[in-house]
């Protein structure tokens, strides 16, 4: 898949909630692979960054891990 088709794409987790849309694609460069999403909400919380080792699918949309709650 291009790069370019990454981003805008929604991306909901594994337990099927919204999580943001791909901003930016993180490059590792030394081994030329997707290092991780950058992904943004559009109600203007702040941007988060999304292993890409948690990317479980890409196509129309993108699945990631769901994170596990900390218990307190």
């Amino acid at each position: 898949m291009r790069i370019s088709k990454y981003y805008g794409l929604n991306i909901y987790n594994s337990k099927g909630r919204y999580v943001g849309i791909v901003n930016d694609v993180i490059l590792d460069f030394q081994d030329g692979d997707v290092f991780g999403l950058a992904v943004g909400q559009e109600r203007g919380l702040e941007n988060i960054a999304v292993p890409y080792s948690d990317v479980l699918a890409v196509g129309d949309i993108a699945i990631v891990k769901a994170m596990e709650k900390k218990k307190e």
